[in-house]
């Protein structure tokens, strides 16, 4: 009698080279993708703290500008209205390179002088900390600046007459200021992550002193 024996090898499972190799490329993979996550969030962080900035600047820039558009405003003719230098010997309360003083006769009824609380502005900087400052804006009587923007570097005015011609600083006649341009620069509050440097931003424009040229 004869007897055939069939022995069929099966193994299941992985080898250990295998579980390694296995380990390995989802290692890479894993590793592959928080990378990839990691710059995501550099880049997101980025651009929003961009975004902020410039949001922060437009907003400066256009109060700014509306308020040197309506210098001057002088529906009775007075002539007591528009630009101020100030005798208090405080720089930052007058129309110069670094400050700018408004003023116009602009609620009804009319007087012929800037002596409600919105008609006079003043827009200067004052220290914030670590050599950033707060863009400041005064309204009426009070010098106490309500803060505009914050972590700004620099505030710069130029003016111009009514020829086109750059004034002095300061400028005078102040009669004569036909146009303004200033620039202002910001600095962000965190450091970028991919430049390793904090974001700078500066934002710049011109406006015409409309009542000084109905006045000329």
């Amino acid at each position: 009698m004869f007897f055939c024996h069939t022995h069929i090898s099966d193994q299941n499972g992985l080898t250990l080279l295998e579980a390694v190799i296995y380990c390995s490329l989802l290692f890479i993979i894993v590793l592959s993708g928080y990378k990839y996550y990691q710059v995501s969030v550099r880049q997101y962080t980025t651009e929003s703290q961009k975004a902020a900035l410039f949001q922060d600047l437009k907003t400066a820039v256009s109060m700014i500008t509306k308020d040197i558009r309506i210098c001057g405003c002088d529906p009775l003719k007075k002539g007591n209205v528009g630009f101020v230098n100030e005798t208090d010997n405080k720089d930052r309360h007058d129309t110069d390179a670094n400050s700018i003083h408004i003023t116009a006769d602009l609620e009804y009824p009319w007087d012929g002088k800037a002596s409600s609380k919105n008609e006079t502005v003043i827009y200067f900087l004052y220290p914030q900390g670590n050599d950033l400052f707060k863009l400041g804006r005064c309204t009426g009587n009070s010098r106490r600046p309500q803060p505009v923007v914050e972590n700004i570097v620099s505030l710069n005015f130029s003016y111009y007459d009514l020829s086109g011609q750059l004034m002095s600083d300061p400028p005078l006649p102040l009669k004569s200021i036909g146009s303004v341009a200033f620039s202002i620069s910001a600095q962000s509050q965190q450091v970028n992550p991919l430049t390793k440097q904090k974001d700078m931003l500066t934002l710049q424009t011109r406006v015409w002193v409309v009542n000084n040229w109905f006045q000329k």
